[in-house]
């Protein structure tokens, strides 16, 4: 034995993960003591003849058993016999013996898969079997041995870099390999997360774990590939089993990245988070084709869907912040991108609905999973994250003008209603390791094999419809907001990429709109804003907050100004005028369309004023004016446009406190040492070498930190004294313009240290003083310089 392991430890030389659990396996060979049993399980038939029954002929097998001793016929006719305790305690050394010492070839793998076959029968079995219940359920050695088996097992699945002809086999053992974890240890994904963080080997199973799928999505992709391929129709049936072990495999870490403490551990893996294994894996996943038939385009839909809700749960963790991670190193930022650019082409595709008529294919008897929901919901994180935003702003925007350009009828329909057109079906695969494997071996026929059953979970199509607006809302809310002194560059990105990709549907904007196409594009525009502004006001606080709302406010102040014909502004000049005399009672100045209008169509799609989600009961509170008072000046000066706020209902602030996920990622004494060396040296975050150096000391006090971590901790604390200064100023220039009023908006919400901020939900309060309002009195002031009469150009001061 020490020859053999010799060799295959020279073989596996230059893999590490090999060599240390080829030694641990080595002791667990020597375990075996009894010559004639270890033979016995060596050489026997066993696993070749027994794996090919059922649970029901085993049990049957077992119960007849003389003395414990199973005897059955083998196919050549002969008689055999084993003895049942021996077969459960050795059975496990001799599937580690046989992968030590055999080729890596189809032949190979067969034959584990039947032995992880026979595996899952007898574990089926033991509850029902005492003596089988003690050895494989109860005795902590054995179950330490087929950890060890299944860790090894899948480390060569990993490493296994041949043609795809073993695609099938490959898969297949590998899905039967995780779920057998479920079999012995616990069906309870919180518990079997528990034991797997336990074991000293699992910051060896996460990357080889991951590894191992993305070998398998990789066959997927050829094998779909070929699919398009007339002369390929025959391999259906192979195409649709791949399918199954690949979601099976990528369901089972799902299910595990569900579990807080697990993706936790995750997030902390370098080869999985900090070089990009996961988003390999992510990225290749999106990147599959979808092909027409009805399975085929089923099953790839919830693949994308199943890996990015591992990239959300990822994105949830506190401790370490994985986006921050992820775009760590040039190499890791690019591969983020290219995954997010292939997230984004999904939505715009899907936006264009021409997945629609694949899905027409489809008889409904396949869930396609939350696809557009997930990808909506990476969206809004990517948005929100600093690392990303200028990103999607760039590669985002032209989706979002697209939208927002449907013929308003469209877009109600699409976006304002609380029925959507088109739902989505979550939902989780039954996975029948036993019929898996026994399809691939060739013992049961696809009549035998009965069709992928799903635990589907349905959403109603009110919550589908709310939960996609919101998140419509909340990315454009992402893109508008803006810090001062964190991103320079990205000052009025959002609204002059959104105003770029505007000018190929409505030529010469910003200076004015040329045509009456062009006109009527406009006033599309600005109708579909208002109408989706009236429709959120509807989803506070159920699925909005007023932060989100109050920045698509301001998002629609700046644009409309800018893409309002002449013609127009000058009706709104007279408009004003004429208003000066006779205020509106409840401070809405209507322009271009009705506010009662809006309503009327929100009414006539079902939008109930009596429900739950809605604010204040029984109304929907209707846009404030965007009306612009326009001020005639000499020729020298330039044409002053003054946009007034949204809604005039108490507003406390100018700025609105910025929505961020709460990362903790230092302790309180990180934050103490970093704010003491930040009184020496106040403009840290300019000087790499000082963040470096930081970054280091700081990571021997508590949990590692990166210098991209502390740069980003440093320019979010910025902006935090940024914003508090700034309420300062507002405070006190209110209360001098107001007489000493108490129009105070303290900075009491603001979180204690700045990697906690701002995930502040809007909290309710019984009174009516403007303490108790969350809305921000946003001003935008604009200059329209002129150049004759035919140039004008807004120019925001």
């Amino acid at each position: 034995m020490d020859h053999q392991l010799y060799l295959i430890q020279s073989q596996f030389k230059e893999d590490l993960t090999i060599n240390v659990i080829s030694n641990d396996i080595a002791d667990l060979l020597k375990e075996v003591n009894d010559p004639e049993i270890r033979q016995k399980i060596l050489e026997n038939l066993a696993i070749k003849e027994l794996h090919t029954l059922s649970s029901q002929e085993l049990s049957k097998l077992i119960r007849d058993a003389d003395n414990d001793t199973i005897q059955w016929t083998t196919s050549t006719g002969s008689s055999n016999q084993i003895d049942v305790e021996a077969l459960a305690r050795n059975f496990v050394i001799h599937l580690i013996a046989k992968l030590l010492s055999s080729k890596r070839d189809e032949e190979l793998f067969r034959y584990l898969l039947g032995g992880i076959r026979l595996l899952h029968s007898l574990c089926d079995l033991a509850p029902r079997n005492n003596k089988l219940e003690q050895i494989l359920l109860d005795d902590l050695k054995i179950s330490e041995q087929m950890l060890d088996l299944i860790f090894y097992l899948i480390t060569v699945l990993a490493s296994f870099k041949k043609e795809s002809q073993l695609a099938l086999v490959h898969s297949a053992l590998l899905a039967c390999s995780l779920y057998l974890l479920t079999a012995f240890i616990s069906s309870q994904w919180n518990e079997l997360a528990l034991v797997l963080l336990a074991h000293p080997k699992v910051d060896i199973f996460l990357p080889v774990a991951f590894a191992a799928v993305h070998i398998d999505i990789q066959f997927l992709q050829v094998r779909l590939s070929q699919f398009t391929d007339t002369g390929m129709r025959s391999n259906l049936a192979e195409v649709n089993r791949l399918c199954q072990h690949c979601e099976a495999s990528l369901q089972f870490l799902q299910s595990l990245c569900q579990q807080r403490f697990f993706r936790e551990r995750l997030v902390k893996n370098k080869e999985l988070c900090g070089e990009g294994g996961i988003l390999l894996l992510a990225h290749d996943i999106m990147k599959l084709p979808f092909c027409e038939e009805s399975y085929l385009m089923a099953v790839v839909s919830r693949l994308k869907s199943k890996v990015l809700s591992i990239l959300l749960h990822l994105c949830e963790v506190e401790s370490v912040s994985f986006l921050d991670v992820a775009a760590s190193t040039t190499a890791g930022l690019t591969l983020a991108k290219s995954t997010i650019f292939q997230v984004l082409e999904l939505l715009k595709t899907m936006f264009r609905g021409d997945l629609n008529g694949l899905a027409a294919f489809s008889d409904k008897t396949y869930p396609r999973g939350l696809l557009q929901l997930n990808a909506m919901r990476l969206t809004d994180i990517l948005s929100d994250d600093s690392n990303f935003r200028s990103y999607i702003t760039m590669n985002f925007t032209e989706v979002l003008t697209t939208i927002f350009l449907l013929p308003h009828a469209e877009f109600l329909s699409s976006w304002c209603s609380s029925e959507s057109r088109l739902s989505e079906e979550d939902a989780t695969l039954d996975y029948d390791s036993l019929a898996a494997a026994g399809w691939v071996l060739g013992v049961l026929t696809s009549s035998d094999v009965p069709e992928s059953t799903f635990n589907a979970c349905r959403v109603s199509r009110t919550s589908y419809a709310f939960q996609r607006t919101s998140l419509l809302v909340k990315v454009v809310a992402n893109l508008t907001c803006f810090i001062p002194d964190l991103c320079k560059e990205e000052k009025d990105l959002f609204l002059n990429t959104f105003l770029q990709c505007l000018q190929k549907e409505i030529p010469n904007l910003p200076y004015g709109v040329s045509n009456d196409a062009g006109a009527e594009k406009a006033a599309v525009i600005s109708q579909n804003l208002r109408s989706l502004l009236v429709h959120a006001e509807s989803l506070i606080p159920g699925f909005l907050n007023q932060d989100d709302v109050q920045l698509f406010r301001v998002f629609i102040s700046q644009l409309d100004p800018l893409i309002t014909p002449e013609s127009n502004i000058d009706k709104t000049e007279e408009g004003n005028v004429g208003n000066q005399g006779s205020p509106n009672p409840h401070g809405n100045e209507n322009k271009g369309v009705s506010d009662n209008s809006v309503v009327e169509e929100l009414n006539q799609l079902n939008i109930d004023p009596s429900n739950a989600l809605v604010r204040q009961e029984h109304r929907i509170d209707l846009p404030q004016s965007f009306n612009a008072r326009v001020f005639h000046e000499s020729e020298g000066d330039g044409q002053n446009i003054e946009t007034n706020g949204l809604d005039s209902n108490g507003m406390a602030s100018e700025e609105k406190q910025l929505r961020k996920r709460k990362r903790n990622i230092m302790n309180h004494m990180q934050v103490t040492m970093i704010e003491q060396a930040l009184q020496n040296e106040p403009d840290m975050q300019r000087k790499a070498a000082s963040i470096q150096i930081w970054a280091d000391k700081l990571s021997l006090h508590g949990s590692e930190i990166s210098a991209s971590q502390l740069k980003n901790w440093l320019n979010n604390r910025k902006a935090k004294l940024a914003r508090a200064a700034a309420k300062d100023a507002r405070v006190a220039s209110g209360g001098e313009k107001q007489g000493g009023g108490s129009g105070t908006d303290p900075v009491s919400d603001t979180p204690e240290s700045p990697d906690e901020f701002f995930d502040q939900a809007p909290s309710g309060s019984g009174g009516q003083g403007q303490g108790s309002q969350h809305n921000r009195n946003l001003e935008a002031q604009y200059v329209m310089h002129t150049d004759g009469e035919k140039n004008m150009k807004y120019q925001k001061i």
